[in-house]
């Protein structure tokens, strides 16, 4: 264990997710931020975080710290000392405990993935953002809204104080979805029918597109065929199945439906940033299957706030390691 935090040391942070868990040394350059290739480790392979973090730091020769950051997919419970994230598909204990124990870093910082995501915003530069419709001007120090599909339904927002950014964690993923014409509520009524509460989660995520398909295909009368995401999104980009084709379409304009409440409810005039692996990676791969067309119809289609949601950018984040400056920069400045 360490002394406490170095002058000039490194900034550790760690991404863990239930299969996977991302670890680097960032390094300050000034007032920017260096970030190496992540170490991945696999989860299933340590007994522990505190076995991981050891492993890394021990094969990067215990460098001197100047700060620890961690995020994981969850809430974090507990406060200070005692804040901890209760992973579903990791038996980790990610704590601020452990993560103090092993580090010798007092007061590091742990907090939901999307919060860690909403804390790179202010860093990131325009080669790292694409535009959904026209680049337009966020609101100097305005809310700043954020959410993005994979796994599940992330949703977080940014807001500064006098001297602070802060990042806020919630679980919006699992606010209701709601129907925005006879189509999407015969498929809202049949998803109900079998699952009772449906979510914006329910349909927006990886899980979500694939329950949209197999909803499309019982509405027609059809078997589902058992495809997985990535078979759905590819069957959609060389329209080859109309129902693939639906569904993607149906994810982009719920997705604009949700982000559009979520940034009314935020009053993010700083902007809305579109994270996950769905769309990034539509973007990457297979340009043009994101409709941003659809997206930004339903984002403004709010009645008489259309006008003033017209005015909030949309970017969709393309930085792959976007969480990870979020939380080097989390770790430059332990105060929450």
């Amino acid at each position: 264990m360490s002394g406490g935090p170095a002058p000039g040391g490194k900034l550790l942070v760690a991404d863990i997710g239930g299969t996977n868990a991302r670890f680097a040394l960032a390094a300050m350059r000034g007032e920017d931020i260096d970030i190496p290739p992540p170490d991945i480790f696999l989860t299933a392979d340590h007994a522990s975080l505190a076995a991981a973090l050891d492993a890394f730091l021990d094969a990067a020769g215990r460098p001197p710290l100047a700060g620890v950051a961690a995020c994981a997919a969850g809430p974090v419970a507990g406060v200070g000392a005692a804040a901890h994230i209760a992973m579903t598909n990791c038996p980790w204990d990610v704590s601020v405990e452990t993560l103090a124990r092993v580090t010798g870093i007092a007061s590091p910082r742990l907090m939901n993935d999307f919060a860690a995501l909403a804390l790179s915003v202010p860093a990131l530069g325009a080669e790292d953002l694409h535009p959904v419709g026209s680049r337009l001007d966020a609101l100097p120090r305005a809310p700043v809204a954020v959410l993005g599909a994979g796994t599940g339904l992330g949703v977080s927002a940014l807001v500064f104080g006098e001297a602070h950014e802060i990042p806020v964690a919630g679980e919006g993923g699992h606010v209701d979805l709601a129907p925005a014409n006879p189509r999407e509520a015969e498929i809202l009524a049949f998803l109900q029918s079998v699952h009772g509460h449906v979510s914006a989660e329910r349909v927006l995520s990886g899980p979500g597109l694939v329950t949209l398909h197999a909803a499309l295909a019982a509405l027609a009368g059809r078997e589902e065929p058992g495809l997985t995401p990535a078979d759905i999104a590819a069957r959609a980009y060389t329209r080859e199945d109309s129902h693939a084709e639906e569904a993607v379409r149906l994810f982009c304009g719920w997705l604009g439906a949700v982000a559009g409440d979520l940034a009314l409810t935020l009053g993010a005039q700083g902007g809305v940033y579109i994270g996950g692996g769905i769309v990034p990676g539509w973007l990457a791969g297979m340009t043009g299957l994101f409709d941003e067309e659809v997206f930004r119809t339903r984002f403004e289609a709010k009645g008489r706030f259309g006008a003033w949601l017209a005015r909030i950018p949309v970017f969709v984040i393309r930085r792959a390691d976007a969480a990870l400056l979020g939380l080097a920069r989390a770790a430059r400045d332990p105060k929450p």
